[in-house]
């Protein structure tokens, strides 16, 4: 099963979130992604002004395992779940402070770290969607969470006794600062949304008294707050930063990238070299004998021979990679773990393709909710083709973590449209309003859409998602999902 998402990274970025879910224990999974962007003719966006090289240097690959599929009361109940495992794991590493046992620890409490942190954001949002949140259910939550911390707490304070080196204390801690950091910054929101939908002071008050019991809390154990006068805000968001970066390292995965086909390409190249030199060959050998050694003619078929021969090489290579390019894509990523184990291979390949070779579907899906009704001929866009192939390999994925819940590999690829503003008119326009017998003069948003429709292959079937990116010179201003048929 594949999701996927599209989401504002920063002002000129966009994040494509792609997972891949439920690989299977006994054989390959496969995929395939297809991202067409159509772009605005008037962006000079083609194959002559935006070659490969520019498009692979706007794009950031990153490969990291799925979050586990938990809530936050799973996290911290039962015998089996991330509190538990991560309370045991580290009575063990206490214990045994062996290479094993403190790498498996090391990256159970990053792994708990990341995780709640993930599931906060996302109750948290889910949260601010609802239309109707009474404070009971504000109380619960707000109780869930400081239950969470604080068994995760006891276990900080159980570690911080103990004997093993500051080194390997200093994990738990950064991970109790990042979740610190987490719990401020959500409830901020929550609080934001609370206040401007009115919901009830008693909800807020609560909300702000968490807020400040952390930040109390992060200045008594001597991490980065607000709370201390002394703190430079600039410092404050970079270990914030540095400290999410390392946290979620543990379900990052490592790439090794290179050209696809390479092996190939440098054979043909050197066939391509040998006929060349047959050929210069067989004209030395025939005017050799035909004028003999030392002449004239013989030197003057040598250098025409060897002149021919360059050209035959340079046409014949430049022929042979033309042709051999349909049959490999741009380049080769394998994905591989902690334990540098191979889990999987991405393939990725740009072009520019024309409106007519896109199949059926994908053609009805960009006509949707067209501004003008015209035909898709008078369109005029350019359109990227952006393909990835998917292969995962079951026998080692999330074998270097202890959670037997992770089951999806998720791909997030980031894209940034910078280069694409250099064209674009001023960000603003005016036009004109008659009101009463007045003129009067406006101002309105000069905005381009760029449209983005994916095409996903799984063993379950094709499945298509669109979204319009609105973006003016100053940068995009939203993302809007079109609702497909």
């Amino acid at each position: 099963m594949i999701k996927g998402k599209i989401e504002i990274h920063d002002k000129f970025s966009v994040i494509i979130d792609v997972t891949y879910d439920t690989i299977s224990k006994k054989k390959k999974s496969k995929y395939t992604t297809l991202t067409y962007l159509f772009l605005p003719d008037s962006l000079n966006i083609n194959g002559k002004t935006y070659t490969g090289a520019k498009f692979y240097n706007d794009v950031r690959l990153f490969l990291k395992y799925d979050t586990p599929n938990y809530s936050l009361e799973e996290i911290s109940s039962g015998e089996r779940f991330l509190l538990n495992n991560l309370a045991k794991n580290t009575k063990i590493c206490i214990k045994n402070s062996s290479k094993e046992n403190l790498s498996r620890f090391k990256n159970q409490v990053k792994m708990f770290a990341a995780t709640f942190s993930s599931l906060l954001r996302d109750e948290t949002d889910s949260f601010i969607k609802r239309k109707e949140i009474s404070n009971d259910e504000t109380i619960a939550f707000l109780e869930k969470i400081k239950l969470i911390l604080s068994e995760f707490r006891d276990i900080v304070v159980l570690l911080k006794n103990t004997s093993l080196k500051d080194a390997h204390k200093n994990v738990m801690f950064y991970a109790d600062e990042h979740m610190s950091n987490v719990v401020e910054l959500e409830l901020m929101k929550l609080f934001n949304s609370f206040k401007n939908r009115k919901i009830g002071t008693n909800s807020l008050e609560l909300i702000v008294a968490l807020i400040e019991s952390e930040q109390k809390y992060k200045k008594q154990k001597n991490y980065v707050s607000p709370k201390d006068k002394n703190v430079n805000p600039e410092d404050l968001l970079y270990k914030r930063n540095r400290l999410k970066k390392y946290i979620e390292s543990v379900f990052f995965l490592y790439q090794d990238i290179r050209k696809d086909g390479a092996l190939f390409e440098q054979t043909v190249l050197a066939l391509a070299a040998g006929l060349a030199m047959v050929f210069s060959t067989a004209v030395a050998f025939y005017y050799q004998q035909l004028y003999g050694n030392f002449t004239m003619p013989f030197f003057i078929a040598l250098v025409v021979g060897y002149m021919l021969k360059d050209r035959i090489k340079g046409s014949v290579s430049q022929l042979f990679v033309s042709k051999s390019h349909s049959l490999f894509y741009d380049y080769k990523i394998k994905v591989t773990n902690a334990f540098d184990n191979k889990i999987g291979i991405i393939k990725e390949k740009f072009s520019f393709v024309p409106l007519k070779k896109l199949g059926a579907k994908v053609k009805k899906h960009r006509q949707k909710d067209m501004v003008i009704g015209i035909s898709e001929r008078s369109l005029n866009e350019q359109i990227i083709e952006y393909k990835k192939k998917v292969t995962i390999y079951p026998k080692k994925f999330g074998n270097d973590l202890t959670d037997e819940n992770i089951i999806g590999l998720t791909d997030i690829t980031r894209l940034n449209f910078h280069r694409f503003i250099q064209y674009m008119d001023d960000p603003k326009k005016d036009y004109i309003l008659v009101k009463k017998g007045e003129v009067y003069m406006k101002a309105a948003n000069k905005v381009y859409n760029i449209n983005i429709i994916q095409k996903y292959y799984a063993e379950e079937g094709i499945e298509f998602s669109r979204y319009r990116v609105i973006m003016n010179r100053n940068g995009i201003k939203r993302i809007e999902k079109v609702v497909l048929d």
